[in-house]
């Protein structure tokens, strides 16, 4: 990662975050009108998953600007691994559950 690449991967983050938003909102409200179990919910843990990646890449760019100043636990891959890329992963593969759990008639409507 270097300087300017990584403030903008950070907003990609909080992209994700809002698409998951956008999608629970949607989710909710077609829910509601068939009158689905809340499982909507689960992209709001989806999207808590995905702020925690978020903090963890702006400690990791911290580190990436100043890394003689940053604490040596903030510098070891597994780090890294246990805070943003397994938190990105499970919110990643729940949400993609969660909205093919709403959202698969779509598919079945257009093969028809």
């Amino acid at each position: 990662m270097d300087y300017l690449t990584a403030p903008l991967s950070s907003l990609s983050l909080l992209a994700v975050m809002y698409s998951f938003y956008i999608l629970a909102n949607l989710s909710r409200r077609y829910g509601e009108v068939i009158k689905m179990p809340p499982y909507y919910r689960g992209l709001y843990a989806a999207m808590g998953l995905t702020a925690v990646s978020f903090v963890s890449h702006l400690i990791r760019d911290s580190v990436i600007v100043a890394p003689d100043r940053a604490p040596d636990l903030l510098n070891r891959d597994w780090f890294y691994l246990c805070a943003y890329y397994l938190p990105l992963a499970v919110a990643v593969v729940l949400g993609i559950g969660i909205a093919w759990r709403y959202w698969s008639w779509i598919l079945k409507e257009q093969q028809e």
